[in-house]
């Protein structure tokens, strides 16, 4: 019996992400091309277009479960749209990236590659992260998708969820401090 419990638990678990992976695959054959040509309209550089839209799909596969929205495809074209304003207020506090969208065929220097140390300590953060999210109520977990993955303002989500904005904003503060929390602990165990 207590061999059964942790399966049945990791089957609850396998079946939203491949019913979400299953949902993003669509989601990507779809809409992909027109969210990038939406984007390079909105940004004007194919370039920073390409990375926002990647970023936005990347932040929808970190959603639990997909399947919740009502209309994916607006909540991936305003997660991209929000996504594309950071891009557009970066350009202007930054001469750098300012100077990078008009030089945008321009060669770039490549990246430097995380380390193995960094890029461990990173997937153990997540794992971390996935399971305060984990422990939280359904609506809470919902609340914070919206905010930090989708993006949305606090009014929206509160359209979209008919709730009271102060409501999300107490579903907010539970699941940053349930995250903060399992961070601190992770960072006294590994110091």
């Amino acid at each position: 019996m207590a061999d059964r419990q942790p399966r049945d638990r990791i089957e609850r678990t396998r079946a939203p992400a491949a019913a979400t992976a299953a949902l993003l695959s669509k989601l990507y054959a779809e809409n992909a091309d027109s969210l990038r040509s939406y984007l390079t309209g909105v940004l004007h550089s194919a370039a920073d277009a390409d990375d926002v839209a990647q970023e936005a799909f990347l932040r929808l596969h970190r959603c639990r479960d997909l399947s919740v929205y009502k209309n994916l495809r607006a909540v991936l074209f305003k997660t991209a749209y929000r996504l594309a304003l950071n891009v557009i207020r970066r350009r202007r506090t930054n001469p750098l990236d300012r100077a990078h969208a008009m030089l945008e065929g321009a060669a770039e220097e490549p990246m430097q590659a995380a380390t193995a140390e960094e890029e461990l300590i990173a997937s153990e953060q997540e794992a971390l992260y996935l399971q305060a999210l984990d422990r939280l109520s359904p609506r809470c977990r919902q609340v914070i998708e919206l905010r930090t993955v989708a993006e949305l303002s606090y009014k929206e989500i509160s359209d979209t969820l008919g709730l009271s904005v102060s409501t999300l904003e107490k579903h907010v503060v539970r699941g940053k401090r349930a995250c903060a929390e399992v961070l601190a602990d992770w960072r006294m165990v590994a110091a």
